[in-house]
């Protein structure tokens, strides 16, 4: 803990606090309490200190008068006597044991009161030797769960989901700008920029002819909780949230060449470099140097790819990865542009787990300008929370009837179809008959247990659904959940070309802790002849937003419009469909 804790310190404390008391067993409603406290803290937009000085702590949401206290001694001495008291209950190894998918606090008590395992390594040891058998609740399904869950949390870097990412990244340059009206340019660069699905910290890129000032602006934004490094042209700072940023300031003449440089990545950057070269011209951030020693700069990225002969390269292609000679050739794809959407084709409501009737869903979509959406609550199986069986699944045709003829009567071009997602069993059979799928206008179906299969079986469980006549999407194929689970080793080109065969559509799933199919595998994908469907697999109306980070790792797949079923019209659709 720092002197001066930021908004991140203080929520992660409250959530340990949350941890170590639901550990111990105590009162939920307390556990509650604490746990809501610090995701409400950690997504503030201003200094706890502020709130303080305004008198507004308990204004904040889950902040009563006893968390306002321990706040203000946070605050005051960086340290919190009941905090301290708990931790000494708890060996500080009982807490990591969290990391690992499927163990939750009172599990993790368990393991620690009934075996005295008190690390992930003593965790490991006592699955491999059988000992977690001994517990009720622990069959040899749970133990292999969490030797997969394990290995992953042995591997788990300290990196930001994408969509976090971006949220923080635009947040701090929507500060910046308004804090220097004179800003020429501003953005986000590095692995963010080119959307990878984890970041590990935000590199932010800004011109203006006072570079000084822009960097003495940057290290006194609200959002900043510490400032690490400081000079005329570029600063390191720590967010209120945790997460580093980097800001480099230059000139607006120079804007193209830093924006290209600090993009990458290093090995498109060295094959760019190399290109120049090759013509006589050295690059760096500044721009090209000539061989008499003379700078060429370039205020534009298209100037910085022009001066070596080359088009613009959309930043989620730059990995070296056959880029450069698409370019060369003149076969660069068009990528899918978010505005290109015109459905979601993977929503839920309140029927199964989503939060939101199918109205309010549907209004949520029209607002983003769709004319059309598929509805895809989960099906009945393995205690899926209020998942729909055949008579169900009627009673909510029923309900989304009344609702198309509701806008067809108001001459609103909108279209709700009827589908589910049908859960794929681990042989490959589907939860529900073929006679209910058969009244569906839509079939997404995904695997969503036992994913730890072998290759062979992990793909016949995907392709054995292909073959099924109603299923027209494969939901998040490979149920990977970032920074947590791997998700299954299902060979793509061999599920590509069974859904090119089938007319199956494969999806990019775009919830950010899934980002399934990724952006290697969409483009595998697609040069197996699939086509793809981006996703939000939205259970909240605020949720159908995630499409954008689909649509980032589409682009990073090389797709273009034309292969993303949900750029489509409604009818182009239907005829697609109606022919499978």
């Amino acid at each position: 803990m720092t002197a001066y804790p930021t908004n991140h310190d203080i929520a992660e404390v409250f959530s340990a606090i949350a941890d170590l008391m639901e550990i111990l067993d105590e009162d939920r409603f307390r556990v509650q309490a604490y746990r809501r406290a610090g995701d409400v803290i950690r997504h503030l937009p201003a200094p706890l200190a502020t709130y303080r000085a305004r008198g507004e702590l308990e204004q904040i949401p889950g902040v009563g008068k006893a968390i306002a206290e321990k706040i203000g001694e946070l605050l005051d001495t960086g340290e919190l006597p009941y905090y301290n008291r708990l931790r000494e209950k708890v060996p500080p190894g009982v807490r990591e044991l969290l990391r690992v998918p499927g163990i939750g606090p009172r599990t993790a008590g368990r393991l620690y009161r009934e075996l005295g395992i008190t690390s992930l390594a003593e965790l490991k040891v006592a699955a491999e030797a059988g000992r977690l058998a001994a517990l009720k609740g622990f069959g040899a399904k749970t133990i292999d769960s969490i030797l997969q869950g394990i290995s992953a949390a042995e591997r788990q870097e300290r990196r930001m989901l994408l969509a976090h990412a971006i949220d923080s990244a635009e947040a701090l340059i929507n500060a910046l700008r308004a804090a220097v009206p004179a800003l020429s340019q501003a953005a986000y660069a590095g692995s963010l920029r080119r959307g990878r699905p984890t970041v590990g910290d935000l590199d932010i890129l800004a011109a203006a002819d006072d570079a000084p000032a822009v960097v003495r602006a940057f290290t006194m934004l609200p959002l900043v909780a510490r400032v690490e490094s400081a000079g005329d042209e570029k600063a390191s700072i720590l967010l209120h949230n945790g997460m580093q940023a980097d800001l480099i300031a230059v000139p607006p003449g120079m804007w193209g060449s830093a924006l290209q440089h600090f993009t990458g990545s290093k090995a498109h950057n060295i094959h760019f470099r190399e290109l120049a070269l090759a013509q006589g011209l050295s690059f760096s951030e500044h721009g090209f140097r000539r061989a008499d020693g003379t700078l060429l700069t370039c205020a534009t990225e298209e100037e910085v790819y022009a001066a070596i002969g080359l088009p613009w390269i959309p930043p989620e292609l730059r990995e070296d990865e056959g880029e450069f000679e698409a370019a060369r050739a003149g076969t660069l794809p068009c990528l899918v542009e978010l505005s290109d959407i015109r459905a979601d084709l993977h929503l839920h409501s309140t029927w199964s787990d989503g939060r939101a009737d199918i109205r309010t869903m549907a209004e949520a979509a029209r607002t983003r300008g769709y004319s059309h959406i598929a509805i895809t609550d989960h099906s009945a199986y393995m205690g899926m929370t209020h998942g729909l069986d055949a008579e169900r699944l009627r009673a909510q045709r029923q309900e989304i009837a009344a609702l198309n003829a509701e806008y067809a009567a108001r001459g609103i071009p909108f279209r709700i179809l009827h589908g589910v997602e049908v859960d794929i069993t681990p042989e490959g059979n589907l939860a529900l008959p073929d006679d209910v799928l058969a009244e569906l206008d839509i079939v997404v179906a995904s695997a969503h247990i036992q994913l730890r299969q072998s290759p062979e079986a992990a793909t016949e469980r995907l392709i054995r659904a292909v073959r099924n006549p109603h299923v027209d999407i494969i939901g998040h194929p490979v149920g990977r959940m970032l920074g947590s689970r791997d998700g299954a080793p299902v060979d793509i080109d061999a599920l590509a070309y069974a859904a090119a065969e089938h007319r199956v559509l494969l999806e990019v799933n775009s919830g950010p802790h899934r980002l399934d199919l990724d952006g290697a595998a969409v483009r595998r994908a697609l040069a197996s002849g699939a086509v793809i469907t981006i996703n939000s697999d939205a259970h909240h109306p605020d949720n159908l937003a995630w499409m954008r980070f689909g649509v980032v790792t589409a682009r990073r797949g090389w797709a273009g419009a034309a292969q993303v079923a949900n750029t489509w019209s409604d009818e182009a659709l239907q005829e697609w469909l109606s022919r499978r």
